[in-house]
């Protein structure tokens, strides 16, 4: 069978399955149900056929229609009303009805209700009149799976597959099952199909069930259509039915990768393997994930779980996923961080991979100032002993993880002078001289930087008081070259110290 055939085969199928029953309900519980007593298993009339069963929808405007399924089957050959409909209490009723059926001699569906929906409730397959008495395989739809989910799975145990079939009573504990595969990852065949024989079948009560086991299965890892039908023992075939199968006895295969290069570039393929990617804090780092199932068609949920330094565990953020299959993430700790990544398919296998890489710590950067000025390192700072000042850190900078915990020790001369504070000012020093400043910042991991300069301070007013004398003095040899003939006035004025600026001086390295 060429694939263009086997796809009028599913198109004719899905006209048989619109007036078929199948697992849902024509009418929710908020319409409510229409319910056939009599069984489903090889209904049979000859002259005149009796129905009843009961409803919790009003039956004043239901008809019934009778179908025949393998002349026609979209077109009803007959159709009425309830023979009769009694009321048995609020919004409950009982019917009955009786349909002569002599002029029958069909495999039919008779339907209650909803023509173009029919199921398992208000239907049922009969056989009318004495010939043309076939199998009829319903649609054959897994239990218990999701909505998009329509086939069987076969993966680390035998599968037994009840077929929904109805028989005549001639052939109710013996048929021949035939069944024909083909690959379909999409649900449409991808080649010819081909006999299928490694299966084994049993019917009982009119009930058909086919067995695949999996050491004599013959079938690769993928989605398998099949096809199937049912001939009884006096030859008769059924219909086409359909169903797929998924057959996975094997876990996923994933590859998980960094963008983050190994610090060495030179180190063998053997080293590399025991080597953890480094980067530095805050630093991007993007983890992708291959995962290999052996077929096409397949829905592998990823995981990921991020283990922090601490052993932490936590869910990767949205923020943080590029793709269900690509993480790019910003650690803020240092120390060893571990990707851990669990693959479920399709078949529910669970493969779980890992990759560790290391986070290292970044110093922090010094930065002095005053007012507003930089203070370099091994510079000197001249200032008044009557100015107001303040050397602040405050703005020394880290990572955004560290940048809160930076702690501060000022040290003059040698000595420990202040701890735990970002700024010194000129209340703290009051006596003029010479001093050398170093301040050491330092992380919560333990780094630290450090800058060092002088600070000079002047007192500005003791060298206010000597300049008055010199003046006079100035004056008098003025006045004595001038020989007496005239009278020089010296005019002097108090120089203050300009301090709205620091002073800047080069250290002297000597």
């Amino acid at each position: 069978m060429r694939p263009v055939k086997a796809l009028l085969f599913i198109a004719v199928a899905g006209l048989l399955i619109s007036h078929l029953p199948n697992v849902h309900a024509s009418t929710n519980d908020e319409f409510g149900e229409i319910t056939i007593h009599q069984s489903h298993i090889g209904l049979e009339a000859h002259d005149t056929l009796y129905l009843n069963g009961s409803s919790t929808v009003p039956l004043a405007d239901v008809d019934w229609f009778i179908f025949d399924l393998f002349n026609e089957p979209t077109v009803s050959v007959a159709s009425g009303k309830l023979s009769n409909v009694d009321a048995v209490s609020s919004g409950n009723w009982d019917w009955n009805l009786e349909v002569n059926v002599t002029s029958f001699d069909c495999t039919c569906r008779i339907v209650i209700g909803e023509e173009t929906v029919p199921d398992q409730q208000n239907s049922r397959v009969i056989y009318l009149g004495s010939s043309n008495h076939a199998p009829f395989v319903h649609p054959i739809i897994p239990k218990h799976q999701h909505h998009d989910r329509h086939y069987f799975l076969l993966s680390n145990q035998d599968l037994t597959l009840s077929v929904p079939i109805t028989l005549p009573s001639h052939s109710m504990n013996e048929s021949f099952v035939s069944m024909n595969v083909c690959s379909a990852p999409a649900g449409n065949c991808l080649e010819d199909m081909t006999h299928f024989r490694n299966f084994t079948s049993s019917t009982s009560n009119g009930q058909l069930s086919v067995i695949f086991e999996l050491e004599s299965l013959g079938l690769a890892d993928g989605f398998w259509l099949f096809n199937i039908t049912v001939t009884d023992t006096l030859l008769h075939t059924s219909n086409t039915g359909f169903f797929r199968l998924l057959v996975d006895q094997n876990l996923p295969t994933v590859h998980l990768s960094t963008d983050a290069q190994p610090l060495e570039q030179s180190i063998s393929i053997e080293q590399a393997v025991s080597v953890h990617p480094e980067i530095h804090e805050d630093e991007e780092i993007s983890f992708s994930a291959i995962v290999e199932d052996g077929y096409i068609g397949g829905e592998n949920r990823l995981t990921w779980t991020l283990v922090e330094p601490d052993g932490t565990r936590r869910a990767v953020a949205e923020d943080e996923y590029v793709s269900g299959s690509i993480i790019s993430i910003h650690p803020p700790y240092s120390g060893v961080w571990t990707v851990e990544l669990l693959v479920r398919d399709t078949a529910g296998w669970l493969t779980v991979s890992d990759s560790q890489f290391t986070v290292t710590n970044i110093a922090p950067t010094v930065k002095v100032e005053i007012d507003s000025f930089v203070v370099a390192p091994n510079y000197t700072v001249s200032l008044g002993l009557d100015e107001e000042w303040e050397l602040n850190s405050s703005k020394s900078g880290d990572t955004s993880n560290d940048a809160d915990s930076l702690s501060y020790t000022w040290y003059v001369n040698g000595n420990t002078f202040l701890a735990g504070k970002s700024v010194i000012d000129s209340s703290m020093f009051t006596e003029p001289g010479t001093y050398e400043v170093r301040l050491v910042v330092e992380d919560d991991n333990g780094a630290t930087s450090e800058t060092q300069f002088s600070l000079s301070i002047e007192d500005s007013s003791a060298s206010d008081l000597k300049q008055p004398s010199v003046a006079l003095v100035a004056a008098s040899i003025l006045g004595s070259l001038a020989l007496g003939g005239s009278l020089v006035f010296v005019l002097t004025r108090k120089t203050a110290p300009d301090t709205s600026l620091p002073k800047w001086e080069k250290k002297s390295l000597d």
